[in-house]
């Protein structure tokens, strides 16, 4: 057999034949890594024109139509607890639709050319990018309606698992806050869990069939140029026998699971062969260029080697799609025959255009390929690396005072918003104390975390259910050995009084259905005991957010973000409290152009700390301020080699405390 890219044409292989046996799975999976090991030049070649015609066009064509304003309605973000009834609206509807069709549509033209090639190189016919490219020019628009169609159908089938799950938690969990559920777990938890699971496994196991049925479907669409209903007909009527559906799915994920073990271990072994090289390296010097240039050269490395894994990755599941249409169904003979017959004609528009479009004097891949050029790339990538790490030292930033806050009034073993975990607070050094209020149906404003005081003392009224006498004296779990007027249901002007002159609050107004009057009251508590400077107000709730900035200017105001769409530093917000997840460089940065302060929850690790504040946070929310006030500390007394490495997240010992490297940091 000839070089797939040669333009001598070759006899079909053997496993094209109607008579063929079936294929295993291992089979199909190693014959798929073999196309590869044949093909990698020319996949490798289309995965980065991909790459690049992605982030040239759909790039910024994504944004501008995600961000449309037409699909958020009158909100300029979207926020919590909104979210949900927001995407079962038509804008949320049509948003999601266009999100995933945009980001399948790269990942089509990824398939699209690569099956292309392994039906090339099948059929003997020549393999490059510039014919494949040819090939699928006129097809974009098409691409992108059977990207918007998996979408569709994807939605589709997840409507009754979402249905189901949600009649689950109606019949077992709806009584109470969800959090006493997640933290007592009691027997109705365990019901809702293994319900959830039964009902997941059926689920499970319906839409693997459909989508093991309906999968060929992708390149019997691109083989045949036919319509997506006539190529949906024959994909469902030649996958009928022989259980077809389920062995493509079950080839699809053993070699998914492959994938993902070999990108794990890559990545930890790049982790740990990096953080020892640039240990040894602090060993030896404390030059901050040399140690940057360290730290630039891994990060070039990490991305080079998870691109490769990237690459063989979906290289595979290509493959593998591709030789089941060609080897385990007749799907391809029969469109072949189509075509002979006249039955079915392939566009002209691919010819026409084909024979305009002249690469010929573009160089091949190949010659990219040489020696010379390698050893240009090689000097590119030093570059990067060097490049990489001057933007490494320069976005370093200068020390903060982060604030610390303890989570829900303190750390345990005081029950949370009690005034024995104010103490505990108070005595650990902390900056502030975040507790959560709601109020009772007098109107009394209490320091609870949940809808009702089921998880937090044993009671399953609700706090909009009832008058504050009523639970005055009920005594919070668990029993720190303080008094018990310590651990009862405490009300906002008690937590105010206690505070005064010793520690400032970050008060977040919870809602379990909105109550306008909460945020006047509790500004009300606040102005009664002349504290408007020693606390700050925040809340999940975007109304909120909006009515705290309408009646309290001279008070910070925070919104609480757990999940968000839209730029949430466009909110009329002097802070922002984000999980921990959400940091990112890109909202930093926002936030900073915005004069507006990030604060990270819920943050209780101590490399996850240090992390975070030499990212430039503002304020950390943690169950463990006594840590997160040795932390700072720490890092304070840190040399600016020792803040570098810690941006590499290598210079904790294994007790978790602050540690160095080789002496770095001291």
């Amino acid at each position: 057999m000839t070089h797939p890219g040669s333009e001598e044409h070759q006899e079909p292989e053997e496993g094209l034949r109607p008579d063929r046996p079936r294929l295993s799975s291992v089979e199909l999976i190693e014959r798929s890594l073999h196309r590869i090991a044949g093909l990698w030049r020319p996949m490798l070649g289309w995965t980065l024109l991909v790459w690049a015609a992605v982030a040239v066009a759909l790039g910024p064509l994504t944004s501008g139509v995600l961000g449309w304003q037409i699909l958020r309605g009158d909100r300029m973000v979207i926020g919590n607890d909104e979210v949900v009834s927001w995407a079962l609206s038509l804008p949320g509807a049509s948003y999601l639709l266009l999100a995933g069709g945009l980001a399948l549509i790269g990942a089509v033209l990824r398939y699209a050319g690569l099956f292309r090639m392994i039906t090339d190189e099948l059929e003997g016919r020549p393999v490059s990018v510039r014919r494949t490219a040819i090939g699928l020019v006129p097809r974009v628009a098409t691409l992108f309606r059977l990207c918007v169609a998996g979408v569709a159908t994807g939605a589709l089938l997840v409507v009754p698992l979402l249905a189901g799950l949600g009649g689950i938690y109606w019949v077992f969990l709806r009584d109470h806050d969800i959090n006493y559920y997640l933290s007592i777990q009691p027997s109705e938890w365990r019901w809702a869990l293994g319900s959830a699971a039964i009902w997941a496994l059926l689920w499970v196991g319906v839409a693997g069939a459909l989508v093991g049925r309906a999968l060929p479907v992708v390149p019997a669409y691109l083989d045949g140029h036919t319509p997506l209903r006539a190529a949906l007909r024959r994909s469902w009527s030649r996958t009928r026998e022989r259980g077809k559906g389920w062995h493509v799915v079950r080839t699809l994920a053993l070699a998914g699971i492959g994938w993902g073990v070999i990108r794990l271990v890559a990545a930890g072994l790049v982790f740990w062969l990096g953080g020892w090289a640039i240990g040894g390296i602090a060993g030896i010097t404390e030059s901050l260029a040399i140690l940057a240039l360290a730290i630039g050269g891994y990060l070039a490395i990490s991305f080079l080697v998870d691109a490769c894994v990237g690459f063989l990755g979906f290289s595979t599941l290509a493959a593998v799609l591709t030789l089941f249409y060609h080897l385990d169904t007749d799907l391809h003979a029969r469109i072949v025959e189509e075509e002979r017959t006249g039955l079915a004609t392939p566009g002209g528009a691919i010819r026409a255009v084909g024979g305009a479009l002249d690469f010929r004097r573009l160089p091949t891949l190949m010659e990219w390929l040489r020696p010379a050029r390698l050893a240009g790339v090689a000097i590119g990538l030093l570059m990067l690396s060097l490049g990489g790490s001057l933007l490494l030292l320069e976005a370093l930033p200068e020390p903060r005072a982060v604030a610390v806050m303890a989570h829900r009034a303190g750390p345990p073993p005081a029950p949370e918003n009690s005034l024995s975990a104010l103490e505990l607070s108070i005595a650990a050094g902390a900056d502030y104390a975040e507790i959560d209020v709601l109020r009772t149906r007098d109107g009394t404003v209490v320091v609870v975390h949940d809808a009702d005081l089921m998880r937090v003392a044993g009671d399953p009224r609700r706090i909009a259910e009832v008058d504050y006498p009523e639970i005055a004296d009920l005594v919070q779990r668990p029993d720190d050995g303080t008094p018990a007027s310590e651990r009862r249901i405490a009300t906002l002007a008690e937590f105010l009084e206690r505070s005064r002159d010793r520690i400032r609050l970050n008060i977040e107004l919870k809602y379990y259905g909105w109550d306008p009057g909460l945020a006047e009251a509790t500004l009300r508590e606040i102005r009664e005991a002349q504290m408007e400077d020693q606390v700050v107000l925040m809340s999940l709730h975007l109304d909120a957010v909006h009515q705290l900035r309408a009646l309290a200017s001279e008070i910070p105001i925070g919104y609480v973000s757990a999940l968000v769409v839209g730029d949430q530093t466009l909110l009329p917000v002097d802070f922002l409290a984000v999980s921990r997840t959400q940091v990112t460089p890109r909202l930093l940065a926002q936030a900073a152009d915005r004069s507006i302060e990030v604060h990270a929850w819920t943050v209780n690790d101590a490399i996850e700390m240090a992390d975070l504040i030499e990212r430039g946070v503002h304020g950390l929310i943690t169950d463990d301020p006594a840590l997160a006030v040795a932390v700072r500390a720490e890092l304070a007394g840190l040399s600016p080699v020792g803040r570098l490495l810690l941006r590499f997240r290598r210079v904790w010992d294994q007790t978790g405390e602050v540690g160095t490297v080789e002496g770095v940091g001291q």
